[in-house]
C-alpha cells in the first residue's frame, strides 16, 4: 500500500526545502526515484556519446542535428500515444518496457561500434528506436511518481524527480567523456544498457495498481488523445504553460546539441573537456531544480519561471561573448548560468502542469508537454545547418535574443499569468471512484487474473 506522507511544511507561501523532502517518506516513491537515477545517468551518458559519434563520423553541425532529429521525430509522433497508454494501462509495466527497449538499442549501437559497421543512417535508425521507447514510456513515469505520494505532494514529487535527473548531469557526461577518451565510445553504450536494466529491475519492487487505473473509462485511443488535447486547450493555465515551454524548447534548449562541435572547433578542446562542460551545466541544473523544490508552497512560481527564461536567453548570448573573450573558461561560466536558468524554467513548467492538471489526465498532459521536448532535437537540425554557415557563436547570440524577446511578449500578452499570485493549495483532487475503492494514491485491489 502506498504510504502517505504528511503535508509538507512551508505553508503560507514561504520557500521550504524540508517540504520537498517529505516525499522520501514514501517507500514506493523512493524506489521510483532510485530507478530514475539509474535511467537518467544512462541517458546523460548516451547524449554525450551520440553527439561525439555523430561529430566524429561527419565533422558537421548539421549531421549532429540530424542525429538529434532521430530522437525528436518519435517524440513528435508517439508522445500523445504514450500519454494515452499511460492513462489506460499499468504505468509501472510501461516504464519497465521502455527501459528494456532502451537497453536493447544501446547494446545494438555498441555492437555496431565494435564491428566497425556504424554509419550515420544506422545511427539515425537506432536513434528513432530509442526515441520511440522514450516517447512511449516517459508519459507513464512522471505521473506515477506524482500519484504515489498523493495530490498534496505533487509539486515536491516532480521537483525531486527533476533533481535526480539533473544530479546525473554532474557526473554522467563527465564519466562518458572520460570513458571515450580512455577507452572508446562503445564502452559508454554498454554501460548505458546495464544502467537501463538495473532501472527496470528496481521497478519490480514497486507494486502494480499505483497509477489510478480506474480513473479513465477506456474507449478509443485516438478519442482519448483528442479529449486530452481539448482539455489542455480549454484550460487557460495549461495552455499558457505549454506555449511558454514550446517557446524555450524551440530556441534555447537546442544549444545543447551544438556543444560538441562548439567545444572541438571554436574552443579547440577534446572529448574530456566537452564532458566536463556538460557536467558544469549539470551543476547549474541541480542548483536550479533544488531551488524549485523549495517553492512547493510559493505563490509566485510563474514569475520565477519567467525570470529564469530571461536569464536563459541572456546566458546564450553570454556563452558566445564570453567564449570569444575568455575561451574555455568563459564558456564554463556561461554554461553554469544556462544550466541553472533553463532547468529551473523547465522544472517549474512541468511541475506547474502536474499541479494544474486533473489526475485522470496526467499521462496525456505530460505527453503534450513532451511534445515541447521534441522541439529541441527537431530544431537542432535546422539550427545546426545555419551554424555551419554563420558560425555557432553567432547562432547562440541569435537564439538568446529570440528567447528574451519571446519572454517579453509573453509578459505583455498575459501579465496576469506572469506576475499574478496563484492560490497556494489549489490542487485538483483525484477523481471520484466507485464505492469501496481505495484512494487514488493507493494501489487498487486487482483480482487474480488481472480482471
Amino acid at each position: 500500500m502506498a504510504q502517505r506522507g504528511p503535508a509538507g511544511p512551508g505553508s503560507g507561501g514561504k520557500p521550504s526545502f524540508r517540504a520537498a523532502l517529505v516525499v522520501f517518506q514514501n517507500r514506493n516513491y523512493r524506489y521510483l526515484w532510485t530507478s530514475s537515477l539509474f535511467s537518467f545517468t544512462g541517458m546523460q551518458m548516451q547524449q554525450v556519446a551520440r553527439a561525439l559519434l555523430a561529430w566524429e563520423l561527419t565533422k558537421s553541425y548539421g549531421a549532429v542535428g540530424l542525429i538529434s532529429l532521430s530522437f525528436g521525430l518519435p517524440m513528435l509522433f508517439f508522445s500523445l500515444i504514450g500519454g494515452s497508454l499511460a492513462d489506460r494501462f499499468e504505468k509501472r509495466n510501461l516504464t519497465m518496457a521502455s527501459q528494456a527497449a532502451t537497453a536493447f538499442f544501446a547494446v545494438a549501437t555498441a555492437a555496431m561500434l565494435v564491428t566497425d559497421t556504424i554509419t550515420i543512417p544506422w545511427l539515425f535508425a537506432l536513434g528513432v528506436g530509442g526515441g520511440t521507447a522514450m516517447a512511449l514510456g516517459m508519459p507513464a513515469r512522471s505521473p506515477l511518481m506524482a500519484q504515489v505520494v498523493g495530490p498534496e505532494n505533487v509539486m515536491s514529487a516532480m521537483a525531486m524527480s527533476n533533481a535526480a535527473m539533473n544530479a546525473t548531469r554532474l557526473f554522467g557526461p563527465a564519466l562518458a567523456g572520460v570513458m571515450v577518451a580512455t577507452w572508446n565510445l562503445e564502452s559508454v553504450y554498454f554501460l548505458q544498457s546495464a544502467l537501463s536494466v538495473i532501472s527496470a529491475v528496481i521497478l519490480l519492487a514497486v507494486p502494480t495498481g499505483l497509477g489510478g487505473l480506474a480513473l479513465v473509462q477506456r474507449g478509443s485511443m485516438f478519442r482519448e488523445i483528442g479529449n486530452g488535447l481539448a482539455y489542455v486547450a480549454r484550460d487557460s493555465r495549461l495552455r499558457q504553460l505549454n506555449i511558454s515551454m514550446f517557446a524555450v524548447s524551440f530556441f534555447a534548449m537546442p544549444y545543447v546539441m551544438l556543444l560538441a562541435g562548439f567545444v572541438h572547433e571554436d574552443l579547440n578542446k577534446g572529448d574530456a573537456e566537452f564532458g566536463f562542460l556538460q557536467s558544469v551545466s549539470g551543476v547549474g541544473a541541480l542548483v536550479g531544480s533544488l531551488g524549485v523544490a523549495t517553492l512547493t508552497q510559493f505563490d509566485r512560481k510563474t514569475l520565477v519561471q519567467w525570470i529564469a527564461g530571461i536569464i536563459g536567453g541572456l546566458g546564450l548570448v553570454a556563452l558566445a561573448i564570453f567564449s570569444r573573450s575568455f575561451g574555455y573558461t568563459g564558456a564554463i561560466g556561461a554554461t553554469l548560468v544556462l544550466g541553472l536558468a533553463l532547468t529551473a524554467y523547465q522544472t517549474l513548467n512541468s511541475t506547474l502542469m502536474m499541479e494544474a492538471a486533473k489526475p485522470e489526465f496526467y499521462g496525456r498532459v505530460m505527453s503534450i508537454n513532451m511534445l515541447s521536448f521534441s522541439a529541441m532535437p527537431l530544431m537542432a537540425f535546422p539550427l545546426g545547418k545555419i551554424a555551419d554557415h554563420v558560425g555557432v557563436t553567432n547562432m547562440f547570440i541569435a537564439q538568446g535574443a529570440i528567447v528574451v524577446g519571446i519572454m517579453l511578449v509573453i509578459s505583455l500578452l498575459n501579465p496576469g499569468h506572469t506576475f499574478g499570485r496563484a492560490p497556494v493549495s489549489e490542487r485538483p483532487q483525484f477523481g471520484p471512484r466507485p464505492a469501496g475503492h481505495p484512494p487514488a494514491n493507493e494501489p487498487l485491489e486487482v483480482p487474480a487474473g488481472g480482471k
